[in-house]
């Protein structure tokens, strides 16, 4: 039986939602609902509906959990109008339990959907859809992670230049401590390389990070790729995934050459202060994106919803 919660302005879900919130987090997203079982039973998909007409067609959203069954592990699942909210590849939208966050900034986002529907305005969902649809399989994964690997092999906070002063300061006060945590971390020797031209990172250090991707579920997997190619730092990645730095520290690391070209030329109106936005938003749903719950935590929020009815 499935327990229902029911997204409001109040309660469980909006103190859950209030630290996140503060982040503001807006992302490039493209990921609408469909009604399970309507596959050949004449009625056009939601997602097709919306897709065509960019605008709000339910009224209610609610969050549902579904408990273990033979085929799949415990989850929640994203309803609109008590229809399944479903990925572009058409699977149901499965938040898995231990990230009660996650699921409940998903519905969030349906929920403070208007009149017209904004698909940017669904980062959670669409990296959760990423994650169910993109890299769920073994093969799809295995491509993933060999692009990856190779930001770590020209990675910018790895290649590092020795002018102006400003860079050189930025360098060393937001670059040299991740390279030192990794370093230290995973116990592996990572090269600074001085201007366009080296001999790029040891064999030992590949194959160790590989293997840290290679154990990371579908969802973090898919966190881990938002975060490097939105920070085009593999190093910067890591350190956020494992929760070694925040969302903001990543940022700043991100933009060091950036504060370094502002700083001797000025910023350029809707260009640079957008990018510093855009920049928080993307690391920001990765970090919550990420946040997981430890099971007996996940039991009393169940039991406290099914004592309320599921209501929130």
């Amino acid at each position: 039986m499935q327990s229902v919660l029911q997204p409001g302005v109040g309660g469980m879900l909006r103190r859950a939602l209030r630290p996140a919130a503060r982040l503001n987090i807006v992302a490039a997203a493209r990921t609408y609902s469909a009604p399970a079982g309507t596959a050949g039973d004449g009625e056009a998909p939601q997602t097709t509906r919306a897709e065509k007409t960019l605008s709000r067609f339910w009224k209610n959203v609610s969050l549902a959990y579904e408990p273990e069954s033979a085929d799949r592990t415990d989850a929640f699942v994203v309803q609109l109008d008590r229809r399944s909210l479903r990925t572009p590849g058409g699977n149901i939208l499965r938040v898995p339990s231990n990230r009660p966050l996650l699921a409940c900034l998903v519905a969030q986002e349906w929920d403070e959907q208007s009149q017209v529907v904004k698909p940017h305005s669904l980062p959670m969902t669409s990296l959760a859809a990423r994650a169910i649809d993109g890299l769920s399989e073994k093969r799809s994964r295995a491509d993933v992670e060999s692009l990856l690997m190779r930001y770590f092999q020209t990675d910018a906070v790895c290649y590092q230049e020795n002018e102006p002063e400003l860079l050189v300061q930025l360098q060393k006060e937001r670059w040299d401590p991740l390279i030192a945590w990794v370093q230290e971390t995973f116990g592996i020797p990572i090269a600074r390389i001085e201007g366009l031209f080296g001999s790029g990172q040891a064999k030992e250090a590949h194959e160790r990070l590989a293997q840290e991707l290679s154990s990371l579920d579908a969802f973090d997997l898919a966190g881990f790729e938002r975060a490097v190619t939105t920070s085009k730092s593999f190093i910067i990645a890591l350190a956020l995934l494992r929760r070694h730095i925040d969302a903001e520290q990543a940022a700043l690391a991100a933009e060091v050459e950036v504060a370094s070209q502002v700083h001797a030329w000025g910023a350029v109106e809707d260009s640079h202060d957008v990018d510093h936005a855009e920049l928080r938003r993307q690391l920001a749903s990765v970090a919550c994106a990420q946040n997981t719950t430890a099971r007996p935590a996940v039991e009393r929020f169940i039991a406290a919803l099914e004592r309320r009815g599921g209501k929130l």
